[in-house]
């Protein structure tokens, strides 16, 4: 009887296990799809800094079409606390080109047979963050107006890959700051607006990215917090001059925490 009885229990655990991990697998899809559901609209370029439209027309050609959204695949590194040990990823992407939107994938195996699933994602101006045991036990589940207005933060900084949405994005806004930056800007459905600083180098290429108060989560509360990401090693992929690795950090009262490495593997506009 005993026997039967836990039998009964295993089946039940993996019933709902799977039945959770299958509509995890749906809501991710499902924001995938939703990316590119705004088309893009060819933006004035004579409007835009000369440093932004230089940098977009040498990526994809003066001519270069404008796609709904593009696609790519990562190998990365994922640091949850600066304590703590790197630990590996493999990751796609899609980012929307007519509007501000995302949907970042990631898998980890962070022991024997135990893995974990993340989705990042910005989609119909609300951000999500949650991750996965398993891909059905929750770890983290994080929604509302700090986590879209930081959400949005990332779309804007992760223009370097993505540069036809300087081109068809009419919601962005542009302001030269100096010879060597250029700030970005984009709201939120509530009302709330992201700022991004792109920094160019002597030969046109975005190098680094700066924000002085994107929402960090800790211990409960959101905290406006300096943020800094680096692209390096620009290289063509299917005609399209991108950065091929990142690094993102919280700039902290004692030092940098670069909580995020990256590098591009494949990638695709569609």
């Amino acid at each position: 009887m005993i026997f039967v009885i836990l039998f009964a229990i295993l089946i039940v655990a993996l019933v709902v296990h799977l039945t959770a991990r299958r509509l995890f697998d749906m809501e991710i899809e499902a924001a995938f799809a939703a990316v590119s559901k705004v088309a893009p609209v060819a933006v004035d370029r004579a409007e835009l800094p000369p440093l932004v439209r230089a940098f977009a027309e040498r990526a994809i050609g003066e001519t270069g079409d404008l796609p709904t959204r593009v696609s790519f695949t990562q190998d990365a590194a994922l640091k949850m606390r600066p304590e703590a040990e790197w630990t590996s990823v493999t990751a796609r992407q899609v980012i929307g080109i007519g509007a501000p939107a995302f949907a970042w994938d990631a898998r980890a195996d962070i022991m024997p047979l135990v893995g974990m699933r993340v989705i990042d994602a910005y989609v119909g101006g609300e951000g999500r963050l949650r991750v996965r045991l398993l891909g059905s036990i929750p770890v983290a589940n994080a929604t509302g107006p700090e986590v879209n207005y930081g959400e949005l933060y990332r779309y804007l900084a992760e223009l370097p890959w993505a540069p036809q949405a300087i081109l068809g994005n009419p919601a962005l806004r542009w302001r030269q700051i100096d010879d060597a930056t250029v700030e970005v800007a984009a709201e939120t459905s509530d009302g709330d607006l992201a700022r991004v600083r792109l920094t160019f180098d002597a030969a046109g290429d975005i190098t680094a990215i700066e924000a002085d108060d994107r929402p960090r989560e800790e211990k409960g509360a959101f905290l406006p917090t300096r943020w800094r990401g680096e692209f390096t090693d620009y290289r063509d992929f299917g005609g399209i001059r991108l950065p091929a690795h990142a690094e993102v950090s919280w700039l902290l009262d004692d030092g940098p925490f670069t909580y995020f490495r990256g590098d591009l593997v494949s990638y695709e506009a569609d």
